[in-house]
């Protein structure tokens, strides 16, 4: 049997997994696309070594471990962190993990395989011209390997690790006349 065209109409198409379509055409079942699964990275290479992650807008799936929770106020969230990194001063080895009003329920020190969408956030608004931050929004923990792991060794930012174009600058003397 034929698709009928409207006038006036476009056809509908779609493209659908080929092993969507074989199942369903063997079983008989109308044909539904299957989503996309989420990439496993790195934090760094979520991060990436530009101004906004390579990821943005995607779903991805990252592991770490926890080194804080944010539990109060409209941002709440956690950070994870690669327990190695990648030895690249260029990345982040850290990550925010917004839970938007919800109190996350890990702990510091779990170590988490988390599901969630890559996304920049503008702390003061996109208008202002501000950098973005690389956030992960819509987390959702989907194991914990363990608890109660050492957290990583803190990272010092001084003037060698950021580079001069974002380095503040120092406030000029006032000038007498």
């Amino acid at each position: 049997m034929s698709p009928r065209h409207i006038p006036g109409r476009r056809p509908r198409t779609a493209v659908l997994g080929a092993a969507c379509l074989t199942g369903a055409l063997t079983a008989g079942l109308p044909a539904l696309p299957t989503s996309a699964s989420a990439a496993t990275v790195t934090i760094a290479a979520l991060q990436g070594s530009k101004r906004v992650s390579p990821y943005n807008n995607q779903e991805v799936t990252v592991t770490g471990i926890v080194t804080a929770i944010c539990s109060t106020g409209s941002s709440r969230g956690y950070w994870i962190q690669d327990a190695v990194g990648d030895g690249d001063p260029a990345t982040s080895e850290a990550v925010f993990a917004y839970t938007g009003s919800i109190t996350p329920s890990t702990k510091v020190g779990n170590k988490v395989t988390v599901k969630a969408k890559a996304a920049e956030c503008y702390p003061g608004g996109s208008a202002d011209g501000g950098q973005s931050v690389t956030r992960i929004t819509q987390p959702e923990i989907t194991s914990t390997a363990s608890t109660g792991n050492a957290l990583p060794a803190a990272c010092t930012l001084n003037a060698a690790s950021i580079p001069d174009a974002y380095a503040p600058t120092p406030a000029a003397a006032p000038s007498r006349g």
